[in-house]
């Protein structure tokens, strides 16, 4: 049985719950709480942060070696559909995610759930907004009037279906600008595995 530690509201957590959900792979969940160390997280992982990913002798900290070993192993041509060129851009748009998608999102997160709205740093918010709609302004251009980022659901969707559902949960701002955006969130929602994966809870901030 496949163990996974994870946060629920953490996007990296929720990035392999939508792989695990798609490859429709039983397994079981370990939470662990924000700002306290795990035993079993801090034994399998020297960063000491989650998702951890345990299957038999095989342990893995790293939510994108997670995917890669899921696509091995369960579901070849699954999660990193089509040729080289097309999951090589797969693998970008996980990239983005991570490294400009989520930092973009992270202040006003950051700042909503941590302080009552009256001590909101709204120069933090405003900048954060800006820097997230900059990535709604790319990821409407790359996404066009494709049902997907790829040819297929891929990696991609369950890189950046998180990030969406964490704007949409902390209010970080509307669609409506972005209406391709929308069409795919809205229709990825009703997918069952960002149904089954989503979050029991977000921790709360006043809105």
């Amino acid at each position: 049985m496949i163990t996974l530690y994870h946060r629920s509201d953490c996007p990296f957590c929720w990035k392999v719950r939508i792989a695990l959900a798609e490859l429709e792979i039983n397994y079981q969940l370990v939470d662990t709480v924000l700002g306290e160390k795990h035993p079993e997280v801090i034994k399998h992982n020297p960063k000491e942060s989650v998702p951890v990913f345990v299957d038999g002798g095989t342990v893995i900290w790293e939510s994108n070696t997670i995917l890669e070993y899921l696509e091995d192993v369960y579901g070849p041509g699954k999660l990193y559909p089509g040729s080289p060129a097309q999951r090589a851009q797969q693998r970008l748009l996980v990239s983005y995610s991570d490294t400009v998608v989520g930092p973009a999102l992270r202040d006003q997160v950051f700042e909503k759930r941590s302080k009552p709205k009256a001590e909101w740093d709204w120069d933090v918010i405003h900048k954060s907004e800006q820097a997230w709609r900059s990535c709604l302004v790319q990821l409407e251009q790359w996404l066009g009037d494709k049902p997907y980022f790829s040819d297929k659901f891929s990696v991609a969707e369950c890189a950046l279906l998180p990030r969406l559902g964490i704007a949409e949960a902390y209010g970080a701002m509307a669609y409506q600008d972005f209406p391709q955006i929308m069409r795919w969130f809205n229709e990825l929602k009703q997918r069952q595995c960002y149904r089954k994966s989503f979050p029991c809870q977000f921790i709360q901030c006043d809105s």
